[in-house]
């Protein structure tokens, strides 16, 4: 959640481990075409981790989007875990 971009976002936190980044990264058009969504691939080289995350728009801080945001982070977290496995 970043709630200065009013955004919400699922992660797969990569750390020390170029070689599972850039593996996942070559599945990268199977990955997004079995989600059904374009990723933000975060490659950070010199950095200690990268990532691969979906952000969505909203904002927790509003009562009112809250039960939506929940909702979208634990499907998205749930097909992500459906996912990803299979490409490591």
């Amino acid at each position: 959640m970043r709630s200065r971009e009013s955004t919400a976002s699922v992660w797969l936190y990569i750390r020390d481990d170029m070689e599972l980044f850039n593996r996942l990264a070559d599945a990268r058009d199977a990955i997004e075409a079995e989600l059904g969504e374009t990723l933000t691939w975060d490659e950070l080289p010199h950095a200690k981790a990268s990532g691969v995350h979906l952000d969505t728009p909203g904002n927790f801080l509003e009562q009112a989007e809250q039960q939506r945001l929940v909702e979208w982070m634990v499907r998205t977290a749930d097909r992500f875990a459906e996912v990803f496995p299979k490409y490591l």
